[in-house]
């Protein structure tokens, strides 16, 4: 028994001495608990800075580089490019593309999120509902069926199923309307943003019914352009970016776009950085479809040709005042995209008289932009409904030059851009072969650790039509 009772003091006094000494050690490092230099939060601000700059990269980086080479707006013309021109791409390709659009950009869209709502910022949240949105729809576009309802909560799984298609297009929109919803009843400026938006929801609110408008052009396409949602295109479309008035650093005043500045692997334009620092020769324009289409379309079109190309066709132009000078701004939404939007939209419809008004607002956009002297067009020169999309067809395949949405909207006319030179015709067509790309590979880093893979991919894959261009995949 006595042994039992010492046992049991000693115990004690062991007990008392570690709470006693925990408590001297809590003491003693109270306020050192965090490294400043390994912060393990930040306010949400911080992080939807994160998303925006990640946004960046992937979106004015290596696919709307892909999407100019594709569409002929540039030319693949050195190694890996060289390849790419002529369809010669694997899924190591897209690696860096996939990490951005998802580690990066939608994993910070969702914590800014999350901290916006803890903090009170419904702004914040609001606007970065919209981005993701806008996002999430152009990595639908490109890809096909991607995972979205389980992506970016590695608490739950790091295998996220694949969502269809059209589903993750129709979560994008309601992202969209959800932001949207937000702003317009927390209108505050947010005290920080990197894009030409300024902070300003005003303008958060129009690229939110901007985008919304594009993504259901694309939803369209699927079962052949009904009319309640091109009618639903035109409501967005029309409180959407619009303004055909210049402002001062050079774009349209509604026009959602980045802004840069000139530090290398800072804030530079990204396209500059890549042709003159990063990968000269690699991406040049060597009298590609759209030099030619310019070409073709004689002096009116001689403000936008020397602001994207060089005066001999063979380049893109890097130099001061133009489209890849170094500081030069990155379009995201132009609103002569917008308007060619509403211009098909009422075309489709048989609104020919306001689908034309709307076509003219685009050309008028580009005149104020772009010094070009585009005359108007009238209701009597398209004899019927076919000549009047194929002009708007040709109008927007411009309007998008080397924008990543380029791409989709090409796949969503099947290619169909054209121009004259007298009376001949001269078509896009194939590189190489007789089809054109419809799709993005998933990357091996995907393949290798998701086994949620939809299926095994294949180089024919390639060509392979998404569903909303009436594929089934």
């Amino acid at each position: 028994m006595k042994k039992v009772i010492s046992l049991f003091i000693i115990a004690l006094i062991a007990s008392l001495a570690f709470v006693g000494c925990q408590k001297i050690t809590e003491n003693y490092i109270k306020g050192y608990e965090d490294n400043p230099l390994l912060p393990s939060t930040a306010p949400a601000i911080k992080f939807f800075a994160g998303a925006q700059g990640a946004f960046i990269e992937f979106y004015e980086g290596f696919p709307s580089q892909l999407a100019a080479v594709w569409a002929q707006q540039a030319t693949g013309a050195d190694r890996q490019f060289a390849g790419f021109d002529v369809y010669n791409i694997t899924a190591n390709d897209f690696s860096n593309d996939w990490f951005l659009a998802y580690t990066r950009v939608l994993t910070n869209l969702r914590i800014a999120q999350q901290k916006a709502q803890e903090e009170g910022l419904l702004n914040l949240y609001g606007v970065a509902k919209i981005l993701e949105g806008l996002h999430m729809g152009t990595v639908a576009a490109l890809w096909g069926d991607v995972p979205y309802s389980e992506a970016a909560q590695p608490e739950k799984t790091l295998t996220p199923k694949y969502d269809n298609q059209i589903d993750v297009y129709n979560a994008a929109i309601a992202a969209i309307d959800e932001g949207i919803q937000v702003l317009t009843q927390n209108p505050a400026s947010l005290a920080q943003d990197l894009y030409s938006t300024g902070g300003s929801t005003a303008k958060w609110i129009k690229v939110g019914y901007s985008a919304k408008a594009r993504l259901l052009m694309h939803l369209a396409r699927k079962d052949n352009y009904p009319s309640a949602i091109l009618n639903q295109v035109i409501q967005a479309a029309q409180q959407g970016i619009t303004s055909t008035q210049r402002a001062s650093a050079g774009y349209g005043t509604d026009d959602f776009v980045f802004t840069h500045g000139t530090t290398q692997a800072g804030n530079m334009n990204l396209w500059y950085s890549f042709i003159v620092l990063d990968r000269a020769g690699y991406l040049r324009a060597l009298k590609c479809f759209a030099v030619k289409m310019l070409g073709a379309r004689g002096a009116a079109e001689s403000g936008r040709f020397n602001y994207y190309f060089t005066a001999d066709s063979n380049d893109l132009r890097t130099t001061t005042g133009g489209a890849y000078a170094v500081s030069a701004y990155f379009p995201v939404i132009r609103a002569s995209e917008t308007l060619l939007i509403l211009a098909e939209a009422n075309a489709r419809l048989g609104n020919t008289t306001e689908a034309v008004n709307y076509l003219n607002q685009a050309r008028t956009y580009n005149n104020n932009i772009f010094g070009t002297t585009l005359s108007n067009y009238t209701v009597g020169d398209f004899p019927t409904q076919a000549d009047l999309l194929q002009a708007i067809y040709n109008e927007m395949y411009l309007a998008l030059m080397h924008n990543v949405e380029v791409f989709n909207f090409l796949r969503r006319i099947d290619y169909q851009v054209q121009y004259t030179v007298g009376n001949q015709v001269f078509r896009l067509t194939p590189k190489t072969g007789t089809r054109f790309p419809q799709r993005l590979f998933y990357p091996q880093s995907e393949v290798s650790t998701n086994p949620n893979i939809p299926w095994k991919q294949v180089a024919s894959d390639l060509y392979e039509k998404t569903r909303v261009n009436g594929g089934t995949r």
